[in-house]
């Protein structure tokens, strides 16, 4: 395994544990729901919600610790993206909606979470392939049920966050009117003032980073598909692997709050995820890092 792997997850581990685990601090922030009526907006979606990610120690550890160095077509739109969030209009991250597509295991995902906990901001995953995914999304009124605010507004209530970072899974498989009800969340213009049921509010969707997945373009509808800039991932060539896994170790260790414990077992690690390494699987190989992590510090 080589050096360059070991010494890319320690300095991987020293970006995230020197800003207490990737939680930033910014004074940006934002009201994001009005109400439709006299009732007053529940959820503390009232109140400013903080807008994260713009402060310098952020972005210096999505300059320095997100890794991905195979992606060529993914890095320089982040970096633009990141180069944005300094501006003194907006100073806090937000990724402009993009489309990510590749085969299975190419780690989308993992690329989504990476960014998410580099830039301190929440992650929420949604499949659309699902059925309860697509009611996640949008829950309509039906009789005496309860009807439970959207998923992405859900986020930002719980995390008092108003740019989580979204990742939509099994778009490919979504009918025509999920994805148009998905393309009007994501449109500035509409999702300026996206009316969420539960909450009886109308609210801004416009600073969420939405990270759709797609393996087959072609079945996402024109006009979704016009609001999303796409990238092509790939599984990294024979001399990236040991990069890749050595960051998927280290996003494991972090994880479990123990980067710290397992910096001086490094090689036996990389090597533990090398054997694992032939199911061409970001996902896969997280769960191996996983089980090895917590192997370790028994």
């Amino acid at each position: 395994m080589s050096g360059s792997a070991v010494e890319g997850l320690s300095q991987c581990g020293a970006l995230v544990a020197s800003t207490g685990g990737g939680d930033a601090t910014t004074a940006a922030a934002m009201i994001v729901a009005e109400s439709l009526s006299s009732i007053p907006v529940p959820l503390g979606l009232a109140l400013p919600l903080s807008l994260r990610g713009g402060d310098p120690e952020a972005q210096s550890r999505l300059h320095l610790g997100l890794g991905f160095c195979w992606q060529s077509q993914l890095l320089p739109y982040v970096h633009r993206a990141i180069r944005r969030s300094g501006d003194a209009a907006s100073p806090w991250f937000t990724l402009p909606p993009l489309l990510v597509c590749g085969a299975a295991g190419v780690g989308r995902t993992h690329f989504a979470r990476r960014l998410a906990q580099l830039a301190g901001l929440p992650h929420v995953g949604l499949d659309l392939s699902d059925p309860a995914g697509t009611e996640q999304l949008r829950q309509r009124p039906r009789g005496p049920d309860l009807v439970l605010p959207s998923l992405p507004v859900l986020a930002m209530a719980v995390s008092g966050c108003a740019n989580p970072v979204i990742s939509i899974a099994g778009l490919d498989g979504a009918d025509l009117e999920t994805q148009g009800e998905l393309a009007k969340m994501i449109d500035p213009r509409t999702g300026a003032r996206w009316v969420d049921f539960a909450t009886r509010s109308t609210v801004d969707l416009r600073q969420i980073s939405w990270i759709v997945q797609c393996r087959d373009p072609s079945m996402i509808s024109p006009a979704l598909l016009g609001l999303l800039s796409r990238v092509e991932l790939h599984w990294p060539e024979p001399h990236e692997l040991p990069l890749h896994l050595a960051e998927v170790l280290a996003e494991a260790a972090i994880d479990a709050g123990v980067i710290d414990r397992v910096e001086h077992r490094v090689a036996e690690g990389l090597i533990h995820l090398q054997r694992a390494s032939g199911s061409r699987s970001t996902a896969r190989l997280y769960e191996s890092a996983r089980h090895w992590v917590r192997t370790a510090i028994e």
